[in-house]
């Protein structure tokens, strides 16, 4: 083959290569390291709307099944209907329901189906992180429905907002009760109005350790522990001076808490931030060597030398009041010494 021939092979082998990439669907892992300028807002639900509900992390067999009865029953009375998913009784893959590439698939169903109008996990635990190779992101996108849980699936939600994707982080079936009077309680209030487009902001009581200012960004964030652990790999939460970052943790000992902290600050992330919200962190335990503090004395070490808005016992995490938040939603944070808001823009 002459050189001009060569050439001119060559160049159309690329452009081919090119045209593939550019059309092939992203996976789970895909781009998620790209700058998103806009952010898909999922429908709002109206009255009658079908919702999906399965696990995408642990299982849920070890539950009564009157009790799993009785919460679809407490959903269904925000004015849902509830599908389902095929899988939520199992327990047939090592600590899960199913393989992680199953209940992936069962995921993607509910994202297809037309007649779904959004996906709650019932629970949380551990292993969604198992399931996020399987997912295809740019099939999301061209379906957006609202996804809805806390805990361990925010390294679900870290992969939306990496992808241009609104969600809700908020309370699940697992965690919903009625009060005394059988009427619904606050987490589950804060769900419905979040989806039926309802939610503009939330009013918060001062706090000493609050830092005065205000900002405006892109909320994202969520369990400590998975933000941290989601660091270095493909599914790393995409963090810039545009992000109000939540934050909140259940369990955990100082020590691991304090790695954690430094994992954010070491990474570049705590001081590219616009704002911080320190939701609840709950069953904090000391560690062996004590540090005698608690979760918020140790986390304003890190947050005394930020100069930005944050927001301490901020109602997001597991504890109540866990209110739901709009993820990849623009946010106007103020605090002050009267008290702080957070408003959904």
């Amino acid at each position: 083959m002459n050189r001009v021939n060569f050439r001119s092979a060559l160049i159309s082998v690329l452009l081919c290569c090119m045209l593939i990439a550019a059309c092939s669907p992203s996976g789970g892992k895909g781009d998620s390291g790209k700058s998103v300028e806009s952010y898909i807002q999922p429908a709002f639900l109206q009255p009658g709307d079908s919702i999906g509900i399965m696990v995408l992390s642990s299982p849920i067999n070890t539950i009564r099944r009157s009790k799993v009865d009785s919460m679809i029953r407490v959903v269904e009375g925000i004015g849902v209907k509830v599908r389902l998913g095929e899988h939520i009784f199992k327990n047939e893959f090592a600590a899960f329901s199913v393989s992680d590439k199953e209940r992936a698939e069962e995921f993607m169903r509910m994202v297809r189906n037309p007649n779904l109008k959004a996906i709650m996990f019932y629970r949380g635990g551990y292993g969604a992180i198992r399931t996020l190779e399987y997912l295809n992101m740019e099939e999301i996108r061209r379906n957006p429905k609202w996804i809805v849980g806390f805990s361990d699936v925010t390294t679900l939600h870290n992969v939306l907002s990496n992808h241009g994707i609104q969600s809700i982080h908020g309370g699940m079936p697992s965690s919903f009760w009625l009060t005394k009077r059988d009427r619904p309680d606050s987490t589950l209030i804060t769900v419905q109005n979040a989806l039926f487009g309802k939610t503009t902001g939330y009013e918060v009581a001062p706090h000493p350790y609050n830092r005065y200012g205000e900002a405006e960004g892109i909320l994202a964030g969520g369990n400590m522990t998975l933000i941290s652990a989601s660091i270095g790999t493909p599914y790393d939460l995409q963090v810039n001076e545009n992000t109000v970052l939540l934050i909140e943790e259940v369990g955990e000992g100082l020590n691991d808490l304090d790695r954690y902290m430094q994992q954010l600050q070491k990474s570049g992330k705590l001081g590219k931030i616009k704002a911080l919200l320190v939701g609840s962190f709950t069953k904090i335990k000391d560690d062996e060597d004590p540090w005698n503090i608690g979760a918020y004395e140790l986390i304003k070490m890190y947050t005394d030398g930020l100069d930005i808005p944050v927001i301490y016992k901020y109602p997001a995490g597991h504890s109540r009041p866990n209110y739901a938040q709009y993820l990849g939603r623009r946010v106007r944070v103020k605090v002050a010494q009267d008290g702080a808001s957070v408003e959904f823009l």
